[in-house]
């Protein structure tokens, strides 16, 4: 797999048609916009900063959509094609002038009935007082107050020998709802006490008259007929939305499309009379686009190779196939790979699918996994639900090695007895040494193949430390597979070729390669020896000294990086094992019970060790593998494209 092919496109034109120019770019679906300059040589030459006209009657006419509940889609049309931000705005009044009154008095009413409704709470306390509102508040010598005190307070009004009486309503076991009297001239006095006992005042509107009864009719009357006037004014607005809905979402669509292109004026160049275009079209697509400029004959579209311009790195589009594209999200993830590096999506999306069936190995499971991905694929999301759907089949690929349907390790036996293979299937438990010593070569393998692909890339971008002389390149390469070739010859086919030779040359010699692989690589890229700015002002013992701890960092990594693949035979192990679990539980179950145990069972362990595999993969993936040679520091791919949203920063 490869990364797409891209050709830098200049645009040069005319002011006049910067604005339908941009359009075509935006309809493309394929341009990458890019700053016009980036440094700015004189005063002639500038990027176009310009305050945009059509946030205010977007803004206005999401504003207006939401008054009419019209939800705000794309929809097409061209009858607003051409119209300038006075003209939307001017439309917006004349729809909104129809609706505004109507949307003022339901606001107003909404108001009155929450102020009822409020009535309603506090009068709804009072109900044993049957004394009309208006008389006792009239009284010119007594002085009444209506509220509420907490419930443990009660008892302590017979505490106070003051000139006043506490006429209680309800009582909850929080709250005591009541009335208290007394004289005029002691109100002061009084209200200070119950402001201590933490009484609350309720205010009693003066629109509330009668006893409680009376008054909570009135208010409910009121209510309902404030209800009924603001249904009659929603189904009065939402005529007007039917009548509007097709305008207001034709015109916000245009508008939309004219704010987002008009925000890419802020990467358009002017030079005296003229626009000036930068950016990025996938090459296959380049012809294509320019001829959609043929008929403008004031604008020329001039195609370069994608490194014409030094200023400008160009994007990275993952070029994949059918079988690895759903993994490119993985690499994504990770980051991008610069334009013209190495895509590693094909490499990702094989070991990923194999590790993945060697530690979830399962036929029956394999095959719900492989459904689930379909139906993911189908409805949530595409990228994910293939990657499900690629394990699933690897999953039931390796269960069917390991015998294991569901659990069951003996239910393909027969099946492979009949063809008279005697070595599979795999029993995990009898051969877990065997599996253990896989996981590590796989893990060896991985590496092996890591540093090949880091010495491809170096010797491609003509980096000779990475590529002969780093860890990951041809020096590591030889020290790495000796050593591994040695230990296996030694410790376990019992052959001696740890002869002195092989240390000198192929242990010793890559290690002094990696110690010094700086100066080397220095010295084989200018043809004589010099040191580079940084190592001036180094001593030897300080050179030394820095890369003794480095040397120590790439020899420990070479370890934990292939005991870290163990976790592969682990998962297999662990696997097993889970199901031999379900299995026992199974077996101590009734056996209306057993159906369901074992169901529950291979979902439980479906879902947990899945989901951990499925983690555990991503990281040897990313610190194991694609630490050795990737670097993501590449650009996104990003076509000029309008959001129809309603976000708007004005």
């Amino acid at each position: 797999m490869a990364i797409e092919k891209m050709a830098l496109v200049n645009i040069i034109g005319r002011f006049e048609d910067l604005d339908e120019t941009l359009m075509r770019c935006c309809d493309s679906g394929c341009f990458h916009i890019e700053p016009a300059f980036k440094n700015e040589a004189n005063s002639t030459v500038r990027l176009l900063n310009e305050k945009n006209p059509f946030g205010v009657p977007l803004k206005e006419f999401a504003s207006l959509a939401s008054e009419m509940d019209i939800k705000l889609t794309e929809a097409p049309g061209t009858r607003f094609k051409g119209w300038t931000a006075e003209q939307f705005c001017e439309l917006s009044d004349n729809i909104d002038g129809e609706i505004e009154e109507k949307s003022k008095e339901k606001q107003r009413l909404a108001k009155e009935v929450s102020e009822l409704e409020g009535a309603v709470l506090q009068v709804d306390h009072l109900r044993g007082m049957n004394n009309d509102f208006s008389k006792i508040f009239a009284c010119k010598h007594t002085a009444c107050r209506v509220g509420r005190m907490p419930a443990d307070n009660l008892a302590k009004l017979q505490y106070y020998d003051q000139t006043f009486f506490f006429v209680p309503f309800e009582t909850t076991k929080d709250f005591c709802w009541g009335m208290y009297f007394c004289a005029e001239g002691d109100k002061e006095l009084i209200d200070s006490i119950f402001r201590s006992m933490f009484f609350e005042r309720i205010r009693i509107p003066d629109y509330v008259t009668g006893n409680t009864d009376e008054a909570l009719k009135k208010l409910e009357s009121q209510i309902k007929e404030k209800k009924a006037q603001i249904e009659a004014l929603d189904k009065e607005i939402s005529q007007l939305a039917k009548k509007h809905d097709q305008t207001v979402l034709e015109a916000y669509t245009a508008l939309k499309k004219r704010y987002d292109i008009f925000e890419l004026r802020r990467k358009v160049g002017a030079v005296k009379e003229k626009f000036y275009i930068k950016g990025f079209v996938p090459k296959k697509n380049a012809d294509k686009f320019s001829e959609g400029f043929k008929d403008m004959d004031e604008v020329e579209v001039v195609l370069l190779p994608a490194d014409a311009d030094a200023n400008i790195t160009p994007p990275t589009v993952l070029k994949n196939g059918w079988f690895t594209r759903p993994f490119g999200m993985l690499v994504e993830m990770y980051g991008l790979p610069k334009y013209n590096g190495f895509n590693p999506t094909a490499f990702v999306a094989i070991t990923y699918t194999i590790l993945f069936g060697i530690m979830f190995g399962d036929l029956g499971q394999g095959f719900l996994l492989f459904l689930l991905g379909f139906l993911i694929s189908k409805k949530i999301n595409k990228p994910a639900g293939g990657m499900v759907t690629r394990c699933g089949l690897s999953s039931m690929v390796f269960g069917t090695l390991y015998g294991s349907v569901f659990g069951f390790e003996e239910l393909l036996d027969p099946v492979f007895e009949n063809f008279g293979v005697d070595f599979l299937p795999l029993k995990i438990f009898k051969q877990s040494t065997f599996i253990l010593l896989t996981a590590v070569g796989i893990g060896i393998f991985l590496i092996l193949v890591s540093m090949l692909i880091n010495i491809g890339i170096g010797f491609k971008e003509k980096n000779y430390e990475k590529a002969i002389f780093g860890c990951n390149g041809i020096a590591g390469l030889v020290f790495y597979a000796s050593v591994c070739v040695g230990v296996v010859c030694t410790m376990m086919l019992k052959i001696e070729v740890m002869s002195l030779p092989f240390k000198i040359f192929l242990i010793v010699i890559p290690l002094i390669c990696i110690f010094c692989r700086v100066p080397f690589s220095i010295a084989m890229k200018y043809k004589k020896w010099r040191l580079s700015e940084d190592e001036e002002d180094m001593t030897i013992g300080g050179f030394i000294v820095e890369n003794f701890f480095e040397m120590f960092e790439f020899l420990l990594s070479y370890v934990s990086n292939t005991m870290s693949f163990l976790r592969v035979g682990g998962f297999v192990l662990s696997h097993a094992g889970m199901m031999m679990v379900v299995m026992t539980l199974m077996d101590m179950t009734a056996s209306a019970g057993k159906p369901v145990t074992l169901i529950i069972g291979n979902l439980f362990v479906m879902a947990m060790e899945g989901m951990i595999v499925a983690i555990q993969i991503i990281r040897l993936e990313f610190y194991e593998i694609f630490s050795r040679f990737y670097e993501s520091d590449g650009k996104a791919f990003e076509p000029m494209s309008v959001s129809f949203d309603t976000e708007v920063n004005v």
